[in-house]
This record gives C-alpha cells, sequence and structure tokens, in this order.
C-alpha cells in the first residue's frame, strides 16, 4: 500500500517536471534564437557606427584631446571610434540578455540588468562631457598662452596651465554629478578652494602687484616704440636697446654696462631715441637703396 502511494508521488512529480519542461524549452529555444540574431544586428549596427565615427575626424579629434594616449594606457589596442562601438555593443548586448532573462521568467536577474542598463545613459554622459571638458582646457590653455604671448608677457605658458586645471576641476565635479556618486563633502572643498584662490588672486592684483601690473601695461606700449637695437638716451644713461620684457626694458652702452628701465618710467618720464628705419623698398622710377639710413626722434613722454 505505501508502495503504491510512492509510485503514484513519483509519477505526478516526474509528470509536473516534464510538464514544466515542455512549457520552458520553446521560450529558451526562441531566446537563444534571438540573442544570437540580436548579437549579429548589434556586431552590424556598431561597426558601421565606428566606421561613421571615423569618416567624421572623431578619431583625429581625440588625439588632439590626449583620449588615444588613455585609451593606450589601459592596454587597449583599439581606436577611439573602435572604443565608442565596443561601448554600443555592450550596451545592445544587455538590452538582449534583458529581453531573454524577461522571457525566460528570471525577475531577479532581469532586475539587475534592468538597474545596470538604466545607468548607461549616465555612464555615456559622463564620457561626453569629458571629452568636451577635455576639450574646453586644452583650447583655453592654448588661446591664453598665445593672447598673453602676443602681449610680451612672460608668464603666459603658467597662466594657461592654471586655468587649464581649473577647466580639469569643474569637469571632473560635473562628472561626478552626471554618475551620481556621493561625493558633496568633495564639490564643496573644491568650491572653498575656488574661492580662497579668487580672493587671494584679487589681494595680490589690488595691493602687492599693483607695480607689476602698471609695468606689465606700460611694456605692451614701451614694445609698440623700441625694438631691439634702438638707442636710448634715458636719465644721462646712452644706450641700445637689448631686451623689452614684460616689466623693464634693458638697455647697453658702448661701454657694456647695462641699464634696467621700468616700463612705467618709460611711460612717465621723458628720453631720446634714435630708430633704424626701414629700407626702403626698390621702385622703378629710383634705385633701390642698399644701405638702411638712421633716423633720429625725440620723444617726450
Amino acid at each position: 500500500m505505501n508502495l503504491d502511494a510512492w509510485s503514484h508521488s513519483f509519477s505526478n512529480a516526474l509528470a509536473r517536471f516534464w510538464t514544466e519542461i515542455a512549457g520552458f524549452l520553446p521560450n529558451l529555444i526562441a531566446t537563444i534564437i534571438v540573442i544570437f540574431i540580436g548579437l549579429f544586428i548589434s556586431k552590424v549596427i556598431t561597426k558601421w557606427v565606428a566606421q561613421i565615427l571615423e569618416k567624421l575626424g572623431f578619431d583625429s579629434l581625440c588625439q588632439k584631446l590626449s583620449v588615444d594616449n588613455a585609451i593606450k594606457t589601459l592596454g587597449l589596442k583599439l581606436t577611439p571610434s573602435e572604443m565608442i562601438g565596443r561601448l554600443l555593443h555592450v550596451f545592445f548586448v544587455l538590452i538582449i540578455l534583458v529581453a531573454g532573462a524577461d522571457t525566460l521568467g528570471l525577475d531577479r536577474f532581469s532586475a539587475i540588468l534592468d538597474e545596470f542598463v538604466l545607468y548607461l545613459p549616465k555612464l555615456l554622459g559622463a564620457v561626453v562631457i569629458t571629452l568636451i571638458g577635455l576639450f574646453i582646457a586644452n583650447l583655453v590653455k592654448t588661446q591664453v598662452e598665445s593672447s598673453l604671448d602676443s602681449l610680451g608677457v612672460e608668464y603666459g605658458a603658467a597662466a594657461g596651465r592654471v586655468l587649464q586645471l581649473l577647466v580639469l576641476f569643474i569637469t571632473f565635479s560635473l562628472v561626478t554629478g552626471q554618475l551620481e556618486l556621493e561625493m558633496a563633502l568633495l564639490n564643496t572643498i573644491f568650491t572653498v578652494l575656488i574661492a580662497s584662490l579668487g580672493v587671494a588672486l584679487a589681494l595680490a592684483l589690488g595691493l602687492g602687484t599693483k607695480t607689476i601690473a602698471n609695468s606689465i601695461v606700460s611694456g605692451i606700449y614701451a614694445r609698440e616704440q623700441l625694438s631691439p637695437g634702438d638707442e636710448v638716451e634715458f636719465d644721462g644713461f646712452v644706450g641700445n636697446v637689448v631686451a623689452v620684457s614684460t616689466v623693464n626694458t634693458l638697455i647697453e652702452n658702448k661701454a657694456g654696462k647695462r641699464l634696467s628701465i621700468p616700463n612705467q618710467d618709460l611711460l612717465t618720464q621723458k628720453y631720446l631715441t634714435t630708430q633704424m628705419s626701414e629700407p626702403a623698398k626698390p621702385t622703378k622710377a629710383a634705385k633701390p637703396s642698399k644701405t638702411a639710413k638712421l633716423s633720429k626722434t625725440t620723444k617726450e613722454k
């Protein structure tokens, strides 16, 4: 009697097992087919996207931003376009896996993948912000250096580097916000640091370096009036201009002695200068001049 009951229970359990297998197997086969088709389509699309990015000059832009060097440091032998293609491929694969997990009834696995897939757009946005930040940082550095160099300021490279680091810090703060990382303390420290630097710079320019700032502005005027080789008489000292730097002008007499004149004094005091004129250009009516002529001009400042 007990043997019959045990046999009946075993046969019922086996029947339920095969029933569940019979119901699960079609879904499994359909999921496998969908995954293979999805992987093939994803491979084609991502390869096509990588080729379009390469033709649009995305690799050249990343090379200017040194993004390709960052990829190489990770040990990846991929171009930036190929890297974007791989990331898109991973994104499509995750979407396919989520769909497959839902079909098979794997709710927990599907929920985990859902959260990861929903986080990927934020990650992609952080990558875009990083690229834009690197571009702006390099652009600011280049423009500041060229502008200050054209004005004759000697510390253009240092100023450009400081502003570049400032833009990179701001970019880092935006990226952490995009990724929703808990960086409130770091952002507070960063804000206080930037405010402190701004106040210190304002005080330095307003108080401690007022004379130097005036000399720099005066140096712009001095470069327009004086050139290396011009003869200058200043406060009884006669010599030729050696160089016009950011804050002073250096002249040297025939005895080899040098005098450093603050550019601000050239703007407020009188001096005499003898400038070398440009050689006359040859014309059809007159013969070309073979020697340069000296023209003496007296300037009162």
